[in-house]
């Protein structure tokens, strides 16, 4: 969501009713993710596991 910076800042509510609409979208997304994880592992036995912080992909170091 792009932000105007000519606009009158937010009133408390208004900036309550925002945060509360990203986090039900960002819920929502978690959802899906979960559901096309649980869809890859129970269909295509796939395993899919979190990459350890800290540590890039090696594709990740050949796109710089």
């Amino acid at each position: 969501m792009p932000i105007d910076k000519t606009a009158q800042p937010l009133t408390p509510e208004q900036r309550i009713k925002e945060l509360e609409a990203q986090l039900k979208e960002s819920q929502q997304k978690v959802q899906l993710f979960e559901a096309v994880i649980d869809a890859l592992r129970r269909d295509y036995g796939v395993r899919v596991v979190k990459k350890p912080s800290g540590k890039p992909c090696k594709s990740d170091s050949s796109r710089d």
